[in-house]
């Protein structure tokens, strides 16, 4: 291979029980240099009751054999209702994820979506002190009868709107338009 090159390799399963789904992936796994390096992430989602369930992942990364392993834990939470989604998670490094999803009729969805940082927590980075970072991101989904229009805005004044129009059974149209009031000059 010549320098300046590179490959990506991946491999991951998924089994899904009666009431779990369990699955495993790793990003350019190697062990040809005497020791293990890439990516490595396993995951398990456990039904508690039909509307609840609950999770974790396990994320374990190394770079190179010169470097040390790095490790992260999170932990998540999902409930359904009969025409909307909660959910939830934690990492152990300091971040918290939550979103909603609702579906208002049977042609309007809407969504938030919230993502908070605390770095620092985690014990890196502690002598700057704590920091924290957060985007909320509001959205909605409207279904015409041939096409599909979809906007979001978040805090940081990002708006995003995509327009999909259905011209033929397999054929479709999108145009989508992205503008930051905030970078903007």
């Amino acid at each position: 291979m010549a320098p300046g090159n590179q490959s990506m390799m991946q491999l991951d399963n998924e089994y899904t029980g009666a009431d779990f789904t369990a699955s495993i992936k790793t990003l350019n796994p190697s062990a040809l240099d005497g020791g293990l390096t890439g990516i490595y992430i396993g995951s398990y989602l456990q039904s508690v009751t039909p509307a609840l369930a609950l999770g974790m992942e396990a994320i374990w990364q190394r770079q190179a054999l010169n470097q040390g392993p790095e490790t992260a834990l999170s932990f998540c939470g999902k409930y359904r209702g009969s025409d909307w989604v909660a959910s939830a998670q934690l990492a152990a490094q300091g971040a918290i994820s939550t979103s909603y999803w609702r579906r208002l009729t049977d042609k309007v969805e809407v969504g938030v979506d919230l993502n908070l940082q605390f770095a620092g927590l985690s014990g890196a980075g502690m002598m700057g002190g704590v920091r924290k970072e957060g985007v909320t991101t509001v959205g909605a989904k409207y279904d015409f009868r041939m096409s599909t229009f979809r906007a979001q805005v978040d805090s940081t004044g990002k708006l995003s709107c995509l327009l999909e129009k259905r011209v033929a059974p397999m054929v479709s149209l999108t145009f989508a338009s992205e503008m930051d009031h905030v970078k903007s000059e």
